[in-house]
């Protein structure tokens, strides 16, 4: 019986090592198809970033030095420029909730899932500031600050999220 058994120990250790280098194959691949899938979501939602600052950035320059039609107006295309980020942080938020993440990146994952959620909020509140400061001349300041400590929040994670995902990159390549 000996005999028998150090050539079936021998055959399942090496059917053993195929099955783990096929599952390592396998998480590869699993991987490279994650980091394919999430790549347009990071590319759009940094364009989202780059446009929304830019606004921000022409707003707070108009209200330091311009008229009050002048400040009415870029508050109006600011507010309008919140609601176009809200809609595509929504879209990327979906779209990332989507993703059916391998386990190494689930952390990753979360990060993003956690940084949108948190814009998506920051960016729903500064939307009814600026909206109620459009309508009735006011708006609530707590909630502008709320707003702006969630997409402080937001942007730390944003930040992590894109160092973890250029080491995704450069795992799959």
């Amino acid at each position: 019986m000996k005999q028998y058994l150090i050539p079936i120990l021998i055959i399942l250790g090496l059917a053993s090592g195929v099955l783990v280098g096929c599952g390592e194959k396998r998480s590869s691949t699993e991987l490279q198809s994650y980091v394919e899938q999430a790549s347009p979501i990071m590319e759009r939602h940094t364009e989202t970033t780059e446009e929304t600052n830019q606004a921000n950035r022409a707003f707070l320059e108009t209200l330091g030095s311009g008229s009050q039609e002048e400040v009415l107006k870029a508050l109006t295309t600011y507010k309008d420029m919140l609601a176009w980020a809200l809609a595509r942080v929504d879209s990327e938020l979906l779209d990332f909730k989507k993703l059916a993440p391998p386990p190494e990146v689930r952390a990753f994952h979360s990060l993003m899932v956690e940084g949108l959620t948190k814009e998506q909020a920051g960016l729903t509140k500064q939307l009814s500031y600026y909206s109620s400061v459009l309508r009735y001349g006011f708006g609530d300041d707590k909630e502008l600050d709320a707003g702006n400590a969630l997409l402080l929040d937001a942007q730390g994670l944003w930040l992590q999220a894109q160092y973890e995902f250029q080491d995704l990159i450069r795992k799959v390549k």
